[in-house]
């Protein structure tokens, strides 16, 4: 066998030792950036056979075309197992095999540094074998040590398996990306250069450039990472912005409430105040025996107390104000109103998150049965709640003629001020976000339908 062949099943044989490394390291990445749509088992399988193919591809010419090939298959392998959009799952592929290129570029100059050493060294063949298995070893783990905790990092800072990247975020990630990653591939191509019959070694053409390239390389790879905290900040910062918005909109709810109970206070004012004027009247009327008049009399007094109070009852103060005074607008404007929706008095609702989900839902189906100018369809709104085991179910439906709007993925309100009407829907998701409750909406002819389940009673 020849001393060619023989570092070769070397190099060959010390890959496949470091090989469970690189696994353990991409199975970590994978689980905690993506996580897995099947059991692990299907991922461990998707090392083999991505192990088999490497083995194969080994024999191609070429560097860079055995670099691509793996990473289309892996790509392809992280598409089927892996939770994510195209792009993110693109990003998860492409940052893991940059920071490694990036890594490997750093360890060039301690190689190109190293074989001139080991060449000047009077040492048996066996023993130079023994040394180059031993180097591309320990390098080799080194370079995945380095590969796991920069993705740590990755992984703390895009927490993305919970939240929906659109196409935009997930280019500011990619693009980066992308660039260092063609430069890294770059620079592998022009190691070797042929001119005519000659082959030239970069390295030895241009030796500082590789006293310099581990600095390069560091750079992108913080980069990389700088990259990620900043998207992490600007994520924060639309979290932050939703959820100033969804405080204004509660405070809003709030203050109709607060003028809502100030008015139903004013009126029992008003009452108590008249309260003697109507008892000197009725003494009048019953020191003249005069029956009906009282009957009138006391009927009148009857209606104007019964405004002071609530017409719908849910056994919940919050539910009740809510509701009425939605009840009291859609009466106003010729909407029917059902309601059939009952609270239990204990809950781990939060008074201000029943406020949001009723206050949102009910002004929406208002604003869609104003918007009916077809005079065939009644304009209805419904709402109506019932428990199902841990859960509170809540529907809210009404009459429209309207279609949904989507903007990636998400409804967007059709009025013309959609900074500040088109958070309704976005409202009521984080609120039902806070008790693991899910939300669905069915437009139907002439029917939207809003139905929420929410955890309502501990474990």
């Amino acid at each position: 066998m020849e001393k060619q062949q023989i570092f070769q099943i070397a190099n060959l044989l010390s890959i496949y030792c470091v090989l469970p490394l690189q696994y353990v390291v991409e199975y970590y990445f994978y689980k905690n950036f993506l996580g897995f749509k099947n059991k692990a088992w299907k991922f461990i399988l998707g090392f083999a056979f991505i192990t088999a193919i490497d083995f194969f591809i080994m024999k191609l010419q070429g560097l860079i075309w055995r670099i691509l090939i793996y990473n289309v298959v892996w790509f392809i392998i992280i598409y089927i197992l892996c939770n994510g959009d195209f792009f993110i799952k693109l990003y998860a592929v492409l940052v893991k095999d940059t920071i490694l290129l990036l890594i490997s570029l750093s360890f060039l100059t301690f190689d190109f540094g190293l074989i001139p050493m080991v060449s000047n060294m009077n040492i048996l063949f066996r023993e130079n074998v023994i040394l180059y298995f031993t180097k591309n070893v320990v390098t080799d783990s080194i370079r995945y040590i380095v590969l796991f905790l920069f993705l740590k990092n990755i992984c703390k800072f895009l927490n993305l398996k919970e939240k929906s990247i659109n196409v935009y975020q997930s280019l500011y990630l990619l693009i980066p990306c992308l660039a260092s990653y063609s430069l890294a591939i770059i620079f592998f191509m022009i190691q070797t250069i042929k001119i005519g019959d000659k082959q030239y070694y970069l390295p030895y053409l241009f030796p500082k450039i590789y006293y310099a390239l581990p600095f390069v390389s560091f750079t992108l790879l913080f980069s990389i990472v700088i990259t990620a905290y900043t998207f992490k900040k600007m994520l924060e910062g639309e979290d932050e912005k939703q959820r100033n918005m969804i405080m204004e909109q509660q405070f809003k709810l709030q203050l109709e409430h607060s003028k809502n109970i100030a008015q139903f206070y004013s009126g029992i004012s008003s009452v108590i105040h008249d309260l003697n004027n109507h008892l000197a009247c009725l003494k009048s009327l019953t020191e003249d025996n005069n029956i009906e008049e009282i009957k009138k009399y006391l009927d009148n007094i009857g209606n104007t107390v019964s405004k002071l109070d609530f017409k719908i009852k849910t056994g919940n103060s919050i539910s009740d104000a809510v509701i009425n005074e939605k009840y009291n607008i859609a009466q106003g404007e010729g909407i029917e109103f059902i309601c059939d929706f009952i609270l239990p008095t204990e809950s781990l609702f939060q008074p201000i998150d029943l406020c949001v989900i009723l206050g949102n839902s009910l002004d929406n189906a208002i604003e869609a049965c104003r918007k009916i100018t077809d005079n065939n369809i009644d304009k209805v709104i419904a709402v109506k709640s019932y428990i199902r085991g841990m859960y509170l179910i809540i529907e809210v439906s009404n009459t429209t003629t309207g279609k949904l709007q989507y903007s990636e993925n998400q409804i967007t309100s059709t009025k013309l001020d959609k900074c500040n009407h088109g958070i309704g829907i976005s409202n009521i998701k984080m609120a039902i976000k806070k008790y693991d409750g899910i939300m669905d909406i069915v437009l139907e002819k002439n029917k939207f339908s809003m139905n929420v389940m929410i955890k309502i009673k501990g474990d």
